[in-house]
């Protein structure tokens, strides 16, 4: 494909960036969720949950604190 072609198509899409991203998102959940099962697919997301943590702490050279701070933010506590 050349640039103009992926030039246009990003225009076109980019209103339905985030019903794209979801939409995978989940699919791929219900894929797992029927393969592997509940438990599995669980403790699949809780280590990739971790490690996204881990990798954030790395990137922005964050504390455990600062961590834990942005962590209660999100969810509101």
């Amino acid at each position: 494909m050349d640039q103009e072609k992926k030039d246009y198509w990003m225009k076109e899409l980019k209103p339905y960036r985030f019903r794209i991203i979801w939409t995978t998102l989940f699919f791929l959940l219900a894929l797992l969720l029927l393969w592997i099962g509940f438990g599995k697919t669980l403790v699949l997301l809780i280590f990739a949950t971790v490690g996204y943590m881990i990798g954030k702490m790395r990137d922005e050279d964050l504390d455990i604190y600062s961590l834990i701070d942005s962590v209660r933010s999100m969810i509101g506590i």
